[in-house]
């Protein structure tokens, strides 16, 4: 029929859920087709070769607005982001192996991008798409982006402190999230994968992966310093029920800096590290600094 191929982009309340959406259009169709309908809940591209010609098929995902950096500069502003969009986009993750998730180092994501017929918000809640583009990124650069939105959390909690908006429980949980004993290995393998000798050898020096390679150690670097930065605005607000977990968080901090300095340090810079580290986390001077809150009625 006249659906065949197409692709819509449908406009919802906020805080819709995509399953919501997904029952709602999965009802509409059954009632249409009956046992002659399928629907595919996943991103992945569909072979038009493997489907039943016979059948229908119907395939939701959910999308973000998508903006050039150059854009992003102009819309300063949360309604601006929902405002005069045309263009959107979602990320499907796959592997060579064919699996969707894998190791780091062979982790690529397709990212696609779409454009309507009309910019958002228009009179009607879905507006067919006009365009699609798809660009594949590399392992090093889906780490990168990845690194890139750890450093972003950071930054949104760090600002809102700034502003003197203090979420004691926000703050605490990215620490978590980036130091924790269980969860840090994250990080450290894309840095070893990546940064490590490996990913030194003269097969992968081309000048653009080395670019590569250079804007992941940027980040990689940022995120030890937001680190640091977090824990020194974290030992300013705690109460003292809290000590044990700042000098925890701030032991993790020294092991995992010790362990990706050979990777994003050269050697003066290691000794340096080393040196401070050794001397900036001492468990006898670490919380020295008086309390100015106790926030001992939070949980």
């Amino acid at each position: 029929n006249d659906l065949n191929g197409v692709t819509m982009i449908y406009k919802e309340k906020p805080f819709t859920k995509l399953p919501e959406i997904a029952h709602r259009l999965q009802n509409m169709y059954y009632e249409q087709f009956g046992d002659e309908f399928e629907f595919i809940s996943d991103s992945k591209r569909i072979d038009p070769d493997t489907i039943d010609p016979y059948r229908a098929y119907v395939q939701v995902t959910y999308v973000e607005p998508f903006f050039e950096d150059y854009e992003k500069k102009y819309r300063k502003e949360d309604f601006e982001y929902s405002y005069n969009v045309d263009r959107f986009y979602y990320s499907t993750p796959f592997t060579h192996s064919g699996s969707a998730h894998g190791a780091v180092g062979e982790q690529f994501k397709r990212v696609t991008v779409l454009t309507t017929e009309f910019s958002f918000p228009y009179v009607k809640n879905r507006l067919q798409v006009v365009d699609i583009k798809e660009r594949v990124m590399t392992p090093i650069e889906v780490a990168t982006e990845d690194m890139m939105r750890k450093n972003e959390e950071f930054d949104e909690v760090l600002r809102t402190n700034r502003d003197g908006k203090v979420d004691v429980k926000m703050l605490q949980m990215i620490i978590q999230g980036a130091i924790g004993t269980t969860v840090n290995q994250g990080p450290f393998e894309i840095i070893e994968t990546f940064l490590g000798e490996d990913a030194r050898k003269p097969e992968v020096q081309d000048d653009k992966y080395l670019r590569y390679r250079n804007r992941l150690k940027f980040q990689c670097k940022t995120f030890l310093n937001n680190i640091k930065a977090a824990l020194n605005e974290n030992r300013n607000i705690i109460g003292t029920f809290q000590e044990d977990y700042q000098r925890e968080m701030e032991e993790n901090l020294k092991k995992f800096k010790l362990a990706v300095a050979p990777f994003i340090f050269n050697s003066q810079t290691q000794a340096e590290v080393k040196h401070n580290l050794n001397k900036s986390y001492d468990p006898e001077n670490s919380l020295s600094r008086t309390m100015s809150y106790d926030y001992s009625g939070q949980s």
